[in-house]
């Protein structure tokens, strides 16, 4: 996490800014039903807007970022009428903060959101960039596929497990296989949560 021209902030500004940031810097890629399992919702949203702007905490000032999305579905769970994250980092004029690992959410981006702690964490994303996963659409074809936040496409649910750079297993097994579409992907994430509903009336 750092401010441009390389100034960097000491760990003791960062905990004080975000009490879970030592904790969610070093997260481990999740599970599938684990990263279900874990948000408080799950929406299909397009990037609506985003500002940035001056705070102060603790005696500290810093940087944070609304982003307002427009809901186009909800997978899992009941988010507000109106949905604004709330990040760490940001850019106002020349000072730009960024939190190291932590994707960008880019205006007019459609995505797939695991959504987390809003406004109790410095990322509200189930495992920072593990619960980001933008939607790509392919004028060529007409049709869409996920993508995890490093660009690589989704063949399966169970790759949300993979280290980023790690290469798809599905994909290894069967060369011909194809990315996720956005309503696949949705539909896996309803099946988790319909499972886990299941186990919970069956105890």
């Amino acid at each position: 996490m750092r401010y441009n021209r390389f100034a960097s902030l000491g760990l003791g500004l960062l905990l004080a800014l975000s009490p879970g940031l030592a904790r969610a810097t070093t997260v481990q890629p999740p599970e599938f039903p684990a990263l279900v399992d874990q948000a408080d919702y799950v929406v299909r949203a397009v990037i609506k807007s985003s500002q940035s702007e001056w705070r102060e905490k603790a005696g500290h000032r810093y940087i944070a970022t609304k982003v307002t999305l427009e809901v186009r579905e909800v997978i899992k769970g009941t988010p507000p009428a109106t949905v604004v994250l709330d990040f760490l980092g940001g850019r106002v004029g020349d000072d730009e903060l960024r939190v190291e690992g932590a994707p960008r959410l880019t205006v007019g981006e459609e995505d797939i959101l695991f959504v987390q702690g809003n406004g109790t964490v410095f990322y509200p994303l189930v495992g920072v960039m593990h619960g980001f996963y933008p939607i790509f659409h392919d004028k060529a074809s007409g049709s869409d596929y996920v993508v995890r936040s490093n660009g690589m496409p989704l063949y399966s649910e169970k790759d949300v497990a993979l280290p980023m750079m790690q290469l798809s297993a599905t994909k290894a097994v069967n060369a011909q296989a194809k990315p996720m579409t956005a309503a696949a992907f949705s539909t896996r994430i309803r099946a988790q949560v319909e499972n886990r509903n299941q186990q919970k009336r069956l105890k």
